[in-house]
């Protein structure tokens, strides 16, 4: 592309003059040029420069391109824009397979338990299948049960806990049950629960209630 000429007239220094890449001597108080010239000068940025009297026409070529400047500081934050708007929630994703079973526990730590059937003022029974290191059970009198229980158990060691059975008792009417830590009727060795019935001002023993008995 070519650039525009223009025409400057400068005081130039002989060093001037000399940085110049292209100088073509001018004819005296005129800016003609010879036609060789012209077409040379129409070709870049010329200018008339005044050196010890003479005139003169000179091209100014570019020169190479400097090295880039040092990076500017860095500008201060700009603000926090607002907060867009919350998106739409997802679809709901489906439901994963099923894990593997995992591995049976093990037992549990019960030491005994046992569902005592009352079946006369003065008898009762244990339920197979329902009874473990339970060894036998007595009515010593109405409403009063001892249980033995297997070896390596005992009152004074294990804590046992006693609840109504309404199935097997008389009527299908639970009874109160309560478990005598004292052993008033029974051996140091045997459990001691004791059944009364239900409703009553004063509490008196009474058979005929079912009743579980767990020893922990």
């Amino acid at each position: 592309m070519k650039l525009h000429r223009r025409m400057l007239t400068l005081l130039a220094a002989p060093a001037i003059v000399g940085a110049l890449t292209v100088v073509v001597p001018a004819l005296a108080g005129t800016d003609a040029q010879p036609s060789a010239h012209a077409a040379r000068a129409r070709s870049c940025d010329a200018v008339t420069i005044v050196s010890h009297g003479r005139r003169m026409r000179a091209c100014l070529l570019r020169g190479p391109r400097g090295l880039p400047g040092p990076a500017g500081p860095r500008g201060a934050t700009g603000k926090t824009g607002s907060r867009g708007a919350t998106g739409k929630t997802g679809p709901t994703g489906k439901t994963g397979p099923a894990g593997t079973p995992g591995t049976p526990g093990a037992p549990g730590t019960a030491k005994a338990y046992a569902v005592v059937q009352p079946t006369s003022p003065s008898a009762a029974n244990l339920i197979a299948g329902q009874t473990s290191n339970i060894t036998g059970v007595s009515e010593v009198k109405p409403g009063v049960y001892c249980l033995a229980p297997a070896a390596g158990i005992s009152p004074a060691t294990d804590t046992a806990t006693v609840s109504p059975e309404v199935s097997y008792s008389s009527g299908n009417v639970p009874g109160t049950i309560a478990l005598n830590a004292q052993h008033s009727d029974c051996a140091a060795s045997d459990f001691e629960v004791e059944t009364y019935a239900p409703g009553s001002a004063t509490p008196m023993l009474a058979s005929g209630y079912a009743f579980t008995i767990l020893v922990g």
